[in-house]
């Protein structure tokens, strides 16, 4: 979802059911709002947060709703290198922090712009991919894609 200011949400779906939770959902998040639907505009939005040729694409302005300890920490999501991955604890430390490692799990579930703010690069500190959003299948698949595909984010 965009706004002339930028897109304010990026989810994931595989079905047509979780599609219209997420349209419900959005209405509630810009409950003021006026949404309409426009597929030319989201397909070249898509087109350009998963272009292979990430570097030669426009830049993209994303309009963030939060608090201030959540832009924080999606900042410093934005840190973490593309195809890489950080620990709860480190994405804490990154924020001065170190002893918040769970208000930043909180704040990364948060996140309503999947993919670009990358929470998909934060996992446990024992390794496990799990607690995202999107299922750990579609995070895994994200960071292989990442890594092959990518030079920079």
């Amino acid at each position: 979802a965009s706004t002339e200011r930028g897109i304010c949400k990026l989810a994931f779906f595989d079905d047509d059911d979780e599609q219209r939770a997420l349209e419900a959902e959005l209405q509630r998040e810009w409950s003021k709002a006026m949404i309409t639907r426009d597929d030319a505009v989201t397909g070249d939005i898509a087109a350009d947060v998963f272009d292979r040729d990430f570097g030669a694409r426009r830049p993209l302005h994303l309009l963030l709703k939060g608090t201030t300890f959540q832009i924080k920490v999606w900042e410093a999501l934005l840190r973490i290198p593309s195809g890489g991955l950080a620990d709860y604890g480190t994405v804490a430390e990154m924020v001065d922090a170190p002893r918040a490692a769970r208000a930043v799990g909180s704040a990364i579930a948060k996140n309503d712009i999947a993919f670009l703010i990358p929470c998909h690069r934060v996992i446990r500190k024992t390794g496990d991919f799990s607690n995202y959003r999107w299922g750990a299948k579609r995070k895994r698949a994200l960071i292989a894609w990442e890594s092959t595909t990518r030079t920079g984010a």
